[in-house]
C-alpha cells in the first residue's frame, strides 16, 4: 500500500497532516444541550496536506505526499483512498503508543456555509525530519507544506525543508491554519515568521493575518511580506481571494454557488492555485481558477472522496 521512496518527478510534493473527516451536512444550528437532531454525515479525506495533495492529482498534476500515519484500519483507508485518486504517499508509521491512529476532525457544517471543528491530531504529530526524503524535494516543480500547527514535529525542520527546495530552484508554498493547539502567542507567531523568508507563497485567510500580525487584512499581509515571504494568498470565504506582493494587489470574486461542503474548501483553492500557477495563467486567473475549484467543491455533496476535476472547474467558467 505504501509507495516506495524513490527519485520519480512530480509536480507538487506536499508535506504535512493527514485525517480522518467525519463531516455533516449542513445544519441550522447547534442543537441544545441534552437534546439530539438528525443530520446526514459523511466519511472523507481530511486535513490540509491530505485535501490538498487529493486535489492537485484530481486536477491531474503529478502529486506525492509525505505523512505520518498509525497502522490502524482508518490510517489504511486513508492511504487507499488517496492512492485511489492518484496520490503517491510517501507515509511512515509511528511506532509511539497512543497515537497509532491518524488524526481525527468531526466537522460541523452550517447552512450559512460555515463550520465548527473538533480534531485529535494523531500520528500527525509524529511526523520528524527523518520521515522526509529531501531527494524527493528536487524532482518536482513545487513543495507545498500545509497542516503547519497539525504537525508539531517537523516545526525544527521546517526552514530547512523550504531552504532546501529553494536552493533546488523549486517554487514553495505554506499553509499554516488556524492555531487551535498553541494559540497565537509570540513563541507560535514565530513558528510561522522563521519561514516566510523561505516561502514564496504564504496561504492564509483575514483571521490567520490578524492572528499572525495582529492587524486587518491590508496591513497585516504587507507586515508578512515584510518579514521574507514573496506572495500572500488571501482566503476571503464568500468574498473571494487575493493575492498580495510588495509589487501589486489583485482580487478575484467568488462564484455564487450554494454551500454544502465547507470542509476543506480553502485546501482545494490551495490546490487549484498551484495549478493555474504550474500551467503559467496570469495573476487574476490564477485567483479566478483557484476560486472556481474552491466554488465546485463547496457545492458538491461528498458521499465519498470526491474532488474537482478540470471538466468541473470549465463548465462552472462557462456558466458565470
Amino acid at each position: 500500500m505504501r509507495a516506495k521512496r524513490g527519485v520519480e518527478r512530480y509536480d507538487v510534493v506536499v508535506i504535512g497532516d493527514v485525517f480522518c473527516d467525519i463531516a455533516t451536512m449542513p445544519i441550522e444550528d447547534y442543537p441544545e444541550r441534552d437534546t439530539q437532531i438528525g443530520c446526514e454525515f459523511m466519511l472523507t479525506l481530511g486535513g490540509q496536506a491530505g485535501n490538498c495533495a487529493a486535489a492537485c492529482a484530481s486536477l491531474g498534476l503529478k502529486t506525492a505526499l509525505i505523512c505520518k500515519t498509525g497502522d490502524d484500519m482508518l490510517s489504511g483507508w486513508i492511504l487507499a483512498e488517496l492512492q485511489k485518486l492518484g496520490v503517491n504517499c510517501f507515509a511512515e508509521v509511528t511506532e509511539k503508543e497512543g497515537l497509532q491512529h491518524p488524526g481525527i476532525t468531526v466537522s460541523i457544517a452550517f447552512e450559512d456555509g460555515s463550520r465548527s471543528m473538533l480534531s485529535d491530531r494523531g500520528a500527525n504529530l509524529e511526523l520528524r525530519e527523518g520521515d522526509v526524503n529531501f531527494e524527493l524535494l528536487r524532482k518536482t516543480r513545487f513543495v507545498m507544506r500545509a497542516g503547519h500547527w497539525n504537525t508539531e514535529g517537523l516545526f525544527q525542520a521546517n526552514k530547512k525543508i523550504l531552504r532546501f527546495a529553494q536552493s533546488a530552484g523549486v517554487y514553495t508554498g505554506v499553509d499554516i491554519g488556524w492555531s487551535a493547539y498553541l494559540g497565537w502567542t509570540a513563541h507560535a507567531r514565530q513558528t510561522v515568521f522563521d519561514l516566510l523568508p523561505s516561502t514564496d507563497f504564504l496561504f492564509v485567510n483575514e483571521a490567520e493575518i490578524k492572528g499572525l500580525s495582529g492587524k486587518e487584512e491590508r496591513g497585516g499581509a504587507h507586515d508578512l511580506l515584510g518579514k521574507g515571504c514573496k506572495n500572500v494568498i488571501v482566503h476571503r470565504g464568500a468574498d473571494g481571494s487575493a493575492w498580495v506582493t510588495m509589487d501589486f494587489e489583485i482580487s478575484c470574486s467568488a462564484f455564487d454557488v450554494k454551500p454544502i461542503s465547507p470542509t476543506g474548501v480553502g485546501d482545494v483553492f490551495n490546490a487549484g492555485f498551484i495549478y493555474a500557477f504550474l500551467m503559467g495563467k496570469e495573476a487574476k486567473e490564477c485567483l479566478r481558477f483557484a476560486n472556481a475549484c474552491a466554488a465546485t467543491h463547496i457545492s458538491t455533496k461528498r458521499g465519498g472522496n470526491v474532488f474537482p476535476t478540470i471538466e468541473e472547474v470549465e463548465n462552472l467558467y462557462k456558466k458565470e
